[in-house]
């Protein structure tokens, strides 16, 4: 796999078993995965490479409502619901089709834990409660530097990732997006959504892998929360877009962007990775 993000092997090693999400969970669900870039042991599966045990995987399709824990491989790193619970987030008690890629199944693990929405429009966790979720689910262990989607266009995008991937020090990438830009092809899904990014493959595009995707700038490895929405020839939920798709997926309004998952002692190194880029760090609104 070509330009993975440091810690990435140990997000791949947790993702395919985790899928699908449970429903209005998306960014918790990201979350929970990018955190195996920093949070995995040294001697959990996620961290070795190898293969989980079958027992972590989803059950059949009588498990419909329920779900494997996000985080199966490695109990040192927060679930999802714990980093739902952390965010504030809310529960919408109904169910929304149209939040959900086609042929997803609904899930809903987690939600016996969370209270419910008074109304659709305040369900869900936003990047600020999100920020506030890691950070407190993780303790004093993991930062979270979060960049705006406003200020990253495809050329910046890309320079960061690889400021990120030539560093070498373990960081989760969770990206709030529009999937509009980023979905693949035939796929009618435009939501606000959360993924996590895996690797930044600058010289990309030359279709000798499946489902890529690329412009000029090169190509980002998205890690999805549906395996619906993965190519084939690539890990469950795993798809190439271009850097400039991802690009206007981040800056699509009313407000998106990057959210850098980092062990603490390694702040102040990927803070400075943002900073010599020229970007600004701050929360963005949606």
């Amino acid at each position: 796999m070509p330009g993975l993000l440091p810690g990435a092997e140990r997000v791949l090693a947790a993702h395919g078993p985790a899928l699908p999400q449970p429903d209005q969970l998306c960014g918790p669900f990201a979350a929970a995965l990018a955190l195996h870039a920093v949070l995995a042991s040294p001697a959990s599966p996620a961290s070795t490479g190898a293969a989980p045990p079958a027992s972590t995987r989803a059950a059949a399709p009588a498990a419909a409502t329920q779900g494997p824990p996000p985080s199966p491989a490695d109990p040192a790193v927060p679930s999802a619901t714990a980093i739902a619970v952390a965010a504030g987030t809310a529960i919408w008690p109904h169910d929304v089709a149209d939040w959900r890629p086609e042929g997803a199944p609904l899930l809903r693990t987690g939600w016996d834990e969370l209270p419910r929405a008074a109304a659709l429009e305040h369900s869900g966790t936003d990047a600020a409660g999100l920020l506030r979720g890691v950070e407190a689910a993780a303790g004093d262990r993991v930062v979270v530097v979060p960049v705006p989607g406003s200020a990253l266009d495809a050329g910046v995008l890309g320079a960061l990732l690889e400021r990120l991937r030539a560093a070498g020090r373990p960081v989760g990438v969770v990206a709030n997006v529009r999937t509009g830009p980023i979905s693949p092809p035939g796929a009618a899904w435009d939501v606000g959504h959360f993924v996590v990014l895996l690797a930044h493959d600058p010289a990309g595009g030359s279709g000798s892998q499946s489902g890529s995707q690329s412009g000029s700038g090169g190509r980002v490895l998205v890690g999805d929360t549906y395996a619906e929405l993965g190519a084939p020839g690539l890990p469950p939920g795993c798809r190439w877009v271009a850097v400039e798709a991802l690009a206007e997926a981040l800056a699509a309004p009313p407000g998106r962007g990057l959210l850098l998952l980092a062990g603490r002692e390694d702040e102040a190194a990927v803070a400075g990775l943002v900073d010599a880029a020229g970007l600004p760090r701050g929360v963005w609104a949606t």
